[in-house]
This record gives structure tokens, C-alpha cells and sequence, in this order.
């Protein structure tokens, strides 16, 4: 399991949905992070809905999305929950086809650190997400 040095302080209730509302996790990281570096929010935005799209695609409910930023490092931190505890994700494969599978290879490359902390109901599957430099 991961020490954060973000720990998440909004929650988006993903299974209020029968589909990922992706376009509504896109609206509630732009309010939660309305000051913040557009760069950042965009970046932010498309890692969320990565995470988002893989636990409707590949786990089951309960689903959660957790969005934290913590101003002293500077570090956005989203967590997503699902309740796969033994379906870990495995960059650039995917079961849903050849033309699948780089969403987690996108967010390495875009500078994020992510990892997946397994507990015995639930996996997190988290990246933290540093400000663009300048």
C-alpha cells in the first residue's frame, strides 16, 4: 500500500451511473480545481477518465472517484475504487480488444507515478499527477 503525499478530499460517486459519466467526472474535476493550472486540470481530466472508463470496463460496484491537491507539493492525487480486488490492471493489454489497453501507458507517459494498493473488498488504482513545469 501507498503513503499519498495527496490525500483526496472530494468524492464522485461513480455508481450513481449505468455508464461512466465521464463527461460529468470532467465537470466536477474542473470545479474542484477551477484555480489551478489549466495544463494541470486538463491532465487531470483525462487521467481521471482513464482510471473512470477501466473500473466500468473491467471491475464491479461499488465505484468511487477521489481527487486531492495539496498546494505544499503541488501533486494531484485521484484515486479510483473498485470492488476487483484480484483484477490488476496491466498496462497496454486489454481483454476488450487489440485496439485497447494504453490508457495507463498515456498516464506514465504523461509524467504521472500511479499503482494499485489492493485491500481484501477493494482495489484503489491512484496516480498522482505533478504541476506542468514552467
Amino acid at each position: 500500500m501507498t503513503t499519498p503525499t495527496t490525500r483526496p478530499q472530494h468524492e464522485f460517486r461513480l455508481d450513481d451511473h449505468e455508464t461512466p459519466p465521464l463527461s460529468q467526472v470532467r465537470a466536477w474535476i474542473r470545479t474542484v480545481l477551477a484555480d489551478l493550472d489549466p495544463d494541470l486540470v486538463a491532465d487531470t481530466e483525462l487521467i481521471a477518465t482513464e482510471l473512470a472508463a477501466n473500473a466500468f470496463e473491467h471491475a464491479q460496484a461499488p465505484r468511487v472517484i477521489r481527487l486531492g491537491h495539496d498546494d505544499s507539493d503541488g501533486i494531484v492525487r485521484i484515486e479510483v475504487d473498485d470492488a476487483a480486488p484480484d483484477v490488476l490492471p496491466k498496462p497496454g493489454t486489454s481483454t476488450l480488444g487489440e485496439f485497447r489497453g494504453r490508457g495507463l501507458v498515456l498516464i506514465k507517459s504523461m509524467g504521472a507515478a500511479w499503482g494499485v494498493d489492493r485491500y481484501t473488498d477493494r482495489k484503489t488504482v491512484w496516480a498522482e499527477i505533478p504541476e506542468p513545469t514552467a
